[in-house]
C-alpha cells in the first residue's frame, strides 16, 4: 500500500472531513479523495463513511488507523537510518517564526535537532509582520514556524498541530473556573495585535469583524505589554496557552467557549538543504511522537 496514501487516510480519520484533510496537508481534495478509492479498492473493504457533515470511519476504517501508524512510523525510522548523517554533522540552519511560536513549538523542536546535530549553528529569527512563508520563500531562512494559511509558490508546509488560545483576564473581572464566552470577556475590553494578527482574524470569524473592532481597547505588536496591560486591568488578551502559562499574578488565565485553536504550520523550500531536511525530519518524528507540548 502507497505509503502518501496511508498519510492521506491517518489526515483523514483526524480531521474528519476530505477538506480538512486536504488543507492539513496541501493538497487538493479530490487528491484524498482518489486516495481513498484506491485504498478501497486495494484492500477490497469499505473504509469511511462519507455525510453531510464529513466522513466517519468504518470498522474497517478503525481497525486500520493503527497499523496504518506504525507502518509510517517504520518508513521514518527507515528514512532516518538511510539519511546521510555525515552531510549534517556541519552546517547552518535558520529558522523564522513570530514572537507567539518562539517557546512552543520553535523551542521544543531546536531542542531536539540541537541534541543530534550539536555542530550545525542555528540562527533564530523572530517576525511578526511579514508571512512566514514569504520569508522562506526570499531565501532567508530554510524553515518556517507559523500560522499562516497562504503560501508562496516554490514553498511547501507540514502541519506540527493545533495550538489552544486562552483568555488572559484581570483577576479583578475574573468570575472564577470554567470556560467564559467570548462575548463576555470582549465586554471587558480587548488588548489586541493590529488587524492582521491571526487571533484577531479568529475572533472576527467567530463574532464578527464589527465586534471586535467595537471591543478594542488597546492595540501593541510586543506580547510583552499586552500582559502588563491586562494585570492593570485595562482589559483581556488571547495568547496561546503555552505563552499564556507564564503570566504571573493579577492575571487568571481562562478557557473559551466556544473554543478558539490555531494551526500551526512548518514551511520549507521546495530542495531543502542537508541541515533544514534533518529538522525537517527531526521535528515530524517529534510531532508524531507527541513532544511539541501545546502545539501538538
Amino acid at each position: 500500500m502507497d505509503r502518501r496514501h496511508l498519510e492521506y487516510f491517518l489526515a483523514l480519520a483526524d480531521r474528519g472531513s476530505i477538506s480538512a484533510a486536504a488543507r492539513g496537508l496541501g493538497v487538493s481534495q479530490p487528491t484524498i479523495s482518489e486516495a481513498l478509492a484506491r485504498m478501497e479498492k486495494e484492500c477490497g473493504l469499505t473504509l469511511v463513511r462519507r455525510g453531510s457533515r464529513g466522513v466517519t470511519l468504518t470498522d474497517a476504517g478503525r481497525d486500520l488507523t493503527g497499523p496504518a501508524a506504525q507502518v509510517l512510523r517504520a518508513y521514518r525510522d527507515l528514512d532516518h537510518a538511510l539519511h546521510p548523517l555525515n552531510v549534517v554533522q556541519r552546517g547552518r540552519l535558520t529558522v523564522v517564526c513570530p514572537r507567539t511560536l518562539a517557546r512552543d513549538p520553535a523551542a521544543t523542536a531546536l531542542g531536539a535537532f540541537k541534541s543530534k546535530f550539536p555542530n550545525v549553528a542555528v540562527t533564530m529569527l523572530s517576525n511578526d509582520t511579514d508571512g512566514i512563508g514569504t520569508v522562506v520563500a526570499s531565501g532567508q531562512a530554510d524553515i518556517g514556524l507559523g500560522v499562516d494559511e497562504v503560501f508562496d509558490e516554490g514553498v511547501e508546509r507540514i502541519l506540527l498541530g493545533r495550538q489552544q488560545i486562552v483568555a488572559l483576564v484581570p483577576a479583578a473581572r475574573s468570575e472564577g473556573e470554567g470556560a467564559a464566552a467570548l462575548t463576555d470577556l470582549l465586554r471587558i475590553g480587548l488588548i489586541t495585535s493590529p488587524r492582521d494578527d491571526v487571533t484577531r482574524r479568529l475572533l472576527a470569524e467567530r463574532l464578527g469583524e464589527g465586534t471586535v473592532d467595537e471591543a478594542v481597547v488597546a492595540e501593541t505588536i510586543s506580547v510583552a505589554s499586552m500582559i502588563p496591560l491586562v494585570r492593570a486591568g485595562v482589559g483581556v488578551a488571547f495568547l496561546p496557552e503555552s505563552v499564556a502559562d507564564t503570566v504571573g499574578e493579577g492575571v487568571v488565565l481562562c478557557r473559551t467557549r466556544p473554543p478558539l485553536t490555531r494551526d500551526i504550520w512548518m514551511f520549507h523550500g521546495s530542495t531543502p538543504s542537508p541541515a533544514a531536511q534533518a529538522f525537517i525530519e527531526t521535528t515530524s518524528r517529534l510531532r508524531d511522537e507527541g513532544g511539541m507540548g501545546n502545539a501538538g
